[in-house]
């Protein structure tokens, strides 16, 4: 999946970033993009004479690549495990494929649960002018009744 506002402004621009800008354009802190750097989620990003880092493309790509990983839930440390994976090429496949398998049973748990949540708003809702709002009205008048 490509976000739209860092391709629009590599495609438009067609240079590279300072971290400024690459925190900007990818809605994480400049403190989180160096950290992520220095804990080895992202490749080192390239850097002008002077070691300010230059995010290029490929820096973006990554950040976006852990990211999706981390909005689903995962660790930095099985991020970090899967990156170090990749690097290994063909020989890791297998163990990148089960960390993915992982992450999969582990985020399907977490939707069954947020659908049961879900569904049992939906049905409060459904009865609660009926059956839900008097018996909450007796259940505080008791409760007041009670701590007086």
């Amino acid at each position: 999946m490509i976000n739209i506002q860092i391709f629009l402004y590599t495609y438009h621009t067609r240079r590279k970033m300072t971290i400024k800008e690459a925190s900007k354009v990818t809605g994480i802190s400049i403190d989180n993009l160096r950290y992520y750097e220095r804990i080895g989620l992202i490749p080192e990003v390239p850097r002008v004479i002077s070691g300010i880092r230059d995010y290029d493309e490929n820096s973006i790509n990554w950040i976006n690549f852990i990211m999706c990983f981390k909005k689903g839930g995962m660790s930095l440390e099985k991020i970090r495990e899967y990156i170090q994976l990749t690097f290994q090429g063909d020989s890791a496949k297998e163990e990148r494929k089960v960390i993915l398998l992982e992450a999969k049973e582990e985020l399907e748990k977490k939707m069954k649960e947020i659908q049961d949540g879900l569904d049992t708003i939906n049905y409060k809702l459904d009865i609660y002018d009926q059956k839900c709002a008097p018996i909450t009205k007796e259940m505080v008048s008791i409760w007041k009744e009670k701590n007086k």
